[in-house]
C-alpha cells in the first residue's frame, strides 16, 4: 500500500455496512498487518503457521520476530540496509564471522576450536524460539545480494565444512580496523598503509634572499596554522586554536571554569597579538599535518627542541597526496598553479619515544624530484611552532551515564510511547595492542525504559567504562532502539540481540588478542597512530550490531555511536587547564545526526550531552556522559 505525508483514505464496505477510516502521517517505510479473525479481547493475532519453522513470517517482511497490532510503525529491512549501504565503507568481520558460526551450529556441526566452543555454547543456550529466529537471520543474510552483501560484509569463502579459525578471524578484523584508521587519518581506506604522494605543486625560483616557502603547513592535528592560506582575519580563528589560560573560581559554591585568550608571551606563534595554541603530544604518539606540495613518500619532518634548538631529530612520514583538487587555475587569462589551503596533502609522523618533553618547531621536508630549479634537492616548509611533548600518562579513568531525554518520541505519536533499549559496550585498548575484556553496563542487559514520551527525563546512572591497567584509549559504542510491542516480541527481540553481543564480545576478545601480531596493524603503531585503532574498534563494534539487527529485528534505530578518546583526549578533557572542547556533530552509518554539546569541567571531572536526531523516525533523544579521572 502507497502512503503519503498527511494523506488519508477512507473505504466503505456498503454490502456489509461496514466503514474503516484510515489516517496515516510518517516520512519513513509503513507496514500494516492484518488477520482474519482476531483474538478475543483485542490481542493481536499470532503470526500464521509455517510450512517451514525458521521462515519469516510474511506479517512482518524482512523480519524474524513480527511487530504487534499497536506497535509503531516499523521501518522494513529494505529501508535499513539502503541507509547502511550508502554509509557504509568498509565491511563487517564481525558480523560475517557470526553468520558464517550461525550457519555451522544450526547445520549441527561439532565446534572445531576456541571460537567456535564458545560462540556454539551461546547458542546451544537460546530457547527454540530463539533458535528459530538464529536460523531466520541466517537466510535473511543468505537473500542479499551478493553485491550488498560484499559492501555490508567481510567475505570469508568458507563452505559450511570449513571452520573459521581464531586466526583467520584475526586477519579480517585487523584489516577492518586499518581500513577504518584509513579512512579516519586520511579519508581514504588503502591510504592507511599505501603511500601516495600529492602532485608537484612547486612554483619556479622567484629568486631573492628570502623566496616564499614551496611547501606550507596549513593543519597541525586538525587545527589551522599561522600559515593557512588565504591568510584568517583574527576573528576566524576558532578559540580551540588559540592558546588559552584557564582557572577554576566559585560561583557561590559552585566551581566553574573560566579561560582567558592568551595574547603575551606565546609558546607557539603569535599571530597580530593572539597566540595560536600549541598542542600536548606524548611521545611515540601521531602527528597529523594537512598542507601544500607534499609532493614525495620519502617526505621527512624535522623536529627542532625550542628550548635550546640543539635537539633535532628528523623523522619519516607517511604521505597520502591530495589528487582530486586540480594541479592549476585560470587567473586573469594565466594558468597558475593552485598552492593554497584548497589542497589537502596530508602526511603523518610519529613522535620518537625517547624525544625529550618540551616545545618544538615541525618543519617538513620534501625532496624536490621534479627538479624544479633553483630549490636545492630539497623542498623545505616554514618551521610551525605547533606541539608540545609530555610525559606518557598513567592516569585511570571512568565514563558513566547520567540522564536519558527525550526531547521528541518517535513518530507518530499517537501511537503510544516509545519503548526505548540501550546497548553499550565498551573496550579498553592496552598499550601491547591487545584488548581488555569488553564491559557492558547494567549486568550485560539492555539499559530499558518503558512508556517513553516527548520532555521526559529519566535517571541513567550506569558504569560504562572504567579500567585498572594503563591504557592507550577506550572504545565505546552506543546502540539504542525503540522496541514496542507485545511482551512476547519484545522478549525475543532483547534475548537474541543480547546473545549476540555476549558472541560480538567473546569474538572481539579473541580477535584482538592476536591485533599485534597482523601486518597492517603492526605499520599503524609504526605511524604512532594507535590512538585511531581505539575510535576503529568502536566503530567497527557499532557496525557489527547495527547489520546484525538490520537483518532479522522490528526495531527502530534511535541512537547510533562510537566514542574513540585516545588516553591523551580523557587526560585533557578532565582537566581544568584546558578550556571546553568545541562543540561536534556527525552523521551515523544509518543516518542518525549526533550532536556533542561539552557541559562543563570541575577539577578531574567532564560532562558532556550527546544527542540523537532520527529524521526516519521523527524523534530526538539526548544522553549525558561524565568522564571522571580516578588517579
Amino acid at each position: 500500500m502507497g502512503t503519503e505525508d498527511n494523506d488519508s483514505k477512507t473505504t466503505s464496505a456498503e454490502d456489509c455496512g461496514c466503514r474503516i477510516d484510515i489516517s496515516i502521517a510518517s516520512q519513513g517505510d509503513v507496514n500494516i498487518y492484518n488477520c482474519s479473525s482476531p483474538k478475543s479481547g483485542g490481542e493481536p493475532c499470532p503470526p500464521p503457521p509455517q510450512d517451514d519453522d525458521h521462515v519469516c513470517p510474511p506479517t512482518a517482511t524482512g523480519a524474524c520476530v513480527p511487530a504487534s497490532l499497536g506497535a509503531k510503525p516499523k521501518q522494513s529491512r529494505q529501508r535499513k540496509l539502503e541507509k547502511l549501504l550508502a554509509n557504509t565503507r568498509v565491511p563487517s568481520s564481525l558480523a560475517a564471522s557470526f553468520f558464517h558460526l550461525a550457519r555451522r551450529f544450526l547445520a549441527g556441526k561439532a565446534p572445531a576450536n576456541e571460537l567456535e566452543q564458545s560462540v556454539f555454547a551461546t547458542l546451544s543456550g537460546l530457547s527454540p524460539d530463539l533458535k528459530r529466529v538464529c536460523a531466520c537471520a541466517r537466510d535473511s543474510f543468505d537473500s542479499l545480494s551478493s553485491g550488498d552483501r560484499d559492501r555490508l560484509f567481510v567475505d570469508l569463502q568458507h563452505g559450511i565444512d570449513q571452520p573459521l579459525t581464531v586466526d583467520e578471524l584475526t586477519q579480517a578484523f585487523a584489516q577492518e580496523i586499518v581500513d577504518n584508521v584509513g579512512i579516519l587519518e586520511f579519508d581514504d581506506a588503502a591510504c592507511a598503509t599505501q603511500e601516495h604522494p600529492g602532485q608537484v605543486r612547486t612554483p619556479p625560483f622567484p629568486g631573492g634572499e628570502f623566496p616564499p616557502a614551496p611547501v606550507r603547513v596549513c593543519r597541525v592535528n586538525n587545527l589551522r596554522t599561522g600559515f593557512f592560506l588565504p591568510p584568517l582575519s583574527l576573528g576566524e580563528y576558532t578559540p580551540q586554536e588559540l592558546q588559552q589560560q584557564c582557572r577554576i573560581v566559585l560561583e557561590g559554591n559552585e566551581p566553574k571554569q573560566v579561560c582567558e585568550i592568551q595574547t603575551t608571551n606565546c609558546p607557539g606563534m603569535d599571530v597580530g597579538g593572539l597566540c595560536l595554541r600549541v598542542q600536548e603530544v606524548e611521545g611515540g604518539q601521531a602527528v597529523t599535518l594537512e598542507g601544500v606540495n607534499f609532493s614525495s613518500v620519502n617526505t621527512k619532518v624535522r623536529l627542532t627542541n625550542v628550548g635550546d634548538f640543539t635537539i633535532t631529530r628528523d623523522v619519516d612520514a607517511h604521505v597520502c597526496g591530495d589528487q582530486e583538487t586540480p594541479r592549476t587555475e585560470i587567473v586573469n587569462g594565466t594558468e597558475v598553479l593552485i598552492t593554497d589551503c584548497r589542497v589537502h596533502d596530508r602526511l603523518t609522523f610519529r613522535l620518537p619515544d625517547d624525544l625529550p618533553i618540551g616545545i618544538y618547531d615541525l618543519q617538513v621536508m620534501v625532496p624536490n624530484e621534479a627538479a624544479v630549479p633553483g630549490w636545492g634537492d630539497t623542498l623545505f616548509s616554514d618551521g610551525v611552532r605547533a606541539i608540545t611533548v609530555v610525559p606518557s600518562t598513567t592516569a585511570r579513568f571512568q565514563i558513566t551515564s547520567e540522564k536519558l531525554i527525550c526531547d521528541d518520541e518517535t513518530s507518530p505519536a499517537f501511537f503510544g510511547s516509545d519503548e526505548v533499549g540501550i546497548k553499550i559496550l565498551g573496550v579498553a585498548l592496552l598499550p601491547d595492542l591487545t584488548a581488555g575484556d569488553p564491559q557492558t553496563p547494567n549486568g550485560g542487559n539492555p539499559i530499558r525504559f518503558g512508556d517513553v514520551d516527548s520532555g521526559d527525563e529519566r535517571d541513567m546512572v550506569h558504569l560504562l567504562f572504567a579500567h585498572q591497567q594503563a591504557i592507550i584509549g577506550a572504545a565505546l559504542s552506543i546502540l539504542g532502539f525503540e522496541v514496542d510491542g507485545e511482551d512476547a516480541f519484545k522478549e525475543q527481540i532483547d534475548s537474541f540481540t543480547d546473545a549476540y553481543v555476549d558472541i560480538v564480545k567473546d569474538q572481539l576478545k579473541l580477535a584482538a588478542a592476536g591485533l599485534a601480531a597482523v601486518g597492517g596493524i603492526s605499520a599503524l603503531t609504526s605511524l604512532g597512530t594507535t590512538g585511531l585503532i581505539v575510535a576503529a574498534i568502536a566503530a567497527a563494534v557499532v557496525l557489527a550490531i547495527d547489520v546484525f539487527v538490520a537483518l532479522w529485528a522490528p526495531a527502530d534505530l534511535i541512537m547510533e555511536d562510537s566514542l574513540g578518546p585516545t588516553i591523551s583526549d580523557l587526560v585533557e578533557l578532565t582537566s581544568v587547564n584546558f578550556p571546553l572542547p568545541a562543540p561536534s556533530e556527525f552523521v551515523s552509518p544509518q543516518g542518525i545526526k549526533v550532536k556533542v554539546t561539552p557541559l562543563e569541567k570541575i577539577p578531574q571531572q567532564y560532562r558532556e550531552k550527546r544527542e540523537y536526531i532520527s529524521d526516519d523516525e521523527e524523534s530526538h533523544y539526548e544522553i549525558i556522559l561524565r568522564y571522571n579521572r580516578l588517579a
